[in-house]
């Protein structure tokens, strides 16, 4: 997946013609690419995205990048959290989806395990029952070690974030070798952690300076001195807010978005046919197979609907008999998502409805962008998400909303107080019958003539004509408000253009029209 990003980050659109000093698989550059697409790195023509081109500047698994240029951008519109802190624990988020689980596994009991352990008791003589007596008693303590060690750093959201928070204590006692002893943790494994995060923290820093991607990918809250302190302060709690903990799980999900699995409720059937009662079985994006939560997993208690996993293994397990049943895929590595993340940071693996009538489309203020309702599919099973909005991508029906948008007084909130005393209500532009009429007509004709469908194309037009669409909104008002209607006309002007200063006529408009209401009734 690097080499695919690296490649076509040097214009080379074929990867498949580049000459390889060992020939790769046709069918592994195919996977490659579909997972570049399903990371939003590739568009539909297999070129870079401006966020592809950000991670190919990073000598990372693109997932990681991904996941680490997700926080950067969405840190840059969050001012409600410690922003030192959460780039810190995406760091070592992703520092812990790099390495194997560091925490010791419940012993399974698998074949290999039982073929070496005999070989061993046949070695040693007719100290069976000792050597016995005293493996389960290791394996009892080890056992509940684990099990207090795991709720003790367990976050219910993700199995990255619980081994994060592992490290931060790791990195922070002073006797890093017992730590890992009294809380059943591979040292090794933790020790090797502990200096990726360092490493990629130092590659976070040094890419930001660096340059030459958009600045929305760019570190500019602090320097690294900010989050490494941060990182150090003691704490006898889990340390992150919920906000911060959603915006690295969103990450994780934008990752490891090809790697979505589904509950599997008790009403759904597996695809053998077979009735599932277990609530710890999922439906993955990328198999066949159903695949299983492991009861060890921090996300396990909660067992979300949605989730992204970092891979899969497989696992014999006996059963009551003592005979060992088929292998089971267990998910790794475990996040929970939020369907709505699926449609934010996958949506190219995403099909969507046509527009729903119900609930009808929008002006969406914040966005400024008119918007309507779909109903959302993910995955080659088409898994149904809650409905989500979009932009309109037809125009007249853009221009037809937001004429109706800036009738009601979204756009120009002034016209909330006066639509009384307009002629028609202003959702009869919404309907098609009603255009007959002149009122109705000439002002969808100018608005989509002039391709005004936004606070913006509005400001653009009205910075070039402070007059424009002046006749085909005073055709909304009644005959006996038409005398009002220059000083409404300057209040909007005002509140679209954004001047610091109203105009003096302005100023009292709201007073006079509560005393002259009489009058125009």
């Amino acid at each position: 997946h690097g080499v695919v990003i690296l490649l076509k980050s040097m214009h080379i659109k074929k990867v498949a013609n580049f000459p390889f000093p060992t020939s790769l698989k046709a069918a592994s550059l195919l996977e490659a690419e579909n997972c570049l697409k399903a990371l939003e790195a590739l568009d539909c023509k297999d070129e870079l995205t401006v966020l592809g081109k950000a991670m190919a500047h990073y000598p990372l698994s693109p997932r990681h990048s991904r996941m680490i240029l997700t926080v950067i951008k969405n840190t840059s519109h969050r001012h409600k959290c410690n922003q030192s802190l959460l780039l810190a624990y995406a760091v070592a988020a992703a520092a812990a989806l790099s390495l194997s689980n560091p925490f010791v596994m419940e012993y399974e009991g698998n074949d290999s395990s039982r073929d070496s352990e005999m070989t061993e008791k046949s070695s040693m003589g007719g100290n069976d029952k000792d050597i016995d007596k005293k493996e389960k008693t290791r394996r009892k303590k080890l056992k509940e070690a684990s099990k207090v060690a795991r709720e003790k750093f367990r976050v219910v959201t993700s199995d990255a974030l619980a081994i994060a928070y592992a490290l931060q204590c790791f990195e922070q006692a002073q006797k890093s070798l017992q730590f890992c002893e009294d809380n059943a943790l591979h040292f090794k494994t933790m020790d090797e952690m502990s200096k990726l995060r360092q490493q990629l923290l130092k590659l976070v820093f040094y890419q930001s300076d660096r340059g030459g991607f958009e600045q929305e990918y760019s570190w500019t809250h602090g320097t690294l001195g900010d989050v490494e302190n941060a990182w150090r302060v003691s704490s006898a709690h889990y340390p992150l807010s919920l906000v911060e903990e959603r915006l690295i799980c969103q990450a994780i999900c934008a990752g490891w978005a090809d790697r979505v699995a589904k509950r599997i409720t008790t009403s759904s059937r597996a695809t053998d046919g077979d009735m599932i009662s277990r609530a710890g079985r999922y439906q993955s994006c990328m198999v066949d197979e159903s695949i299983f939560l492991h009861r060890w997993s921090s996300v396990s208690t909660v067992r979300p609907e949605f989730l992204v996993y970092n891979e899969l293994l497989e696992t014999k397990r006996p059963n009551k008999e003592g005979v060992t049943s088929a292998k089971r895929a267990y998910m790794h590595g475990v996040t929970r998502v939020e369907p709505a993340w699926l449609v934010e940071q996958a949506g190219s693996s995403c099909i969507f409805s046509p527009p729903l009538t119900d609930p009808r489309p929008f002006y969406d203020v914040q966005a400024d962008q008119v918007k309507c309702w779909v109903i959302p599919t993910f995955g080659r099973f088409c898994w149904e998400l809650p409905k989500h909005s979009l932009p309109i991508s037809n125009d007249e029906h853009r221009v037809q909303v937001f004429a109706y948008a800036l009738l009601e007084g979204q756009v120009c909130p002034c016209l909330k107080s006066v639509r009384k005393y307009m002629s028609a209500p202003p959702e009869s532009i919404l309907r098609r019958e009603a255009f007959g009429q002149k009122r109705v007509g000439n002002l969808f004709s100018k608005l989509k003539s002039k391709s005004i469908d936004s606070s913006a194309t509005l400001r653009m037009a009205w910075k070039e004509n402070p007059r424009e669409l002046f006749s085909e909104i005073l055709d909304w008002f009644q005959q006996g408000f038409h005398k009002h209607f220059e000083e409404l006309w300057l209040q909007m002007l005002g509140e679209v253009l954004r001047e610091t200063q109203e105009h003096p006529q302005c100023k009292s408009f709201k007073k006079k029209l509560k005393g002259k209401s009489k009058s125009l009734r």
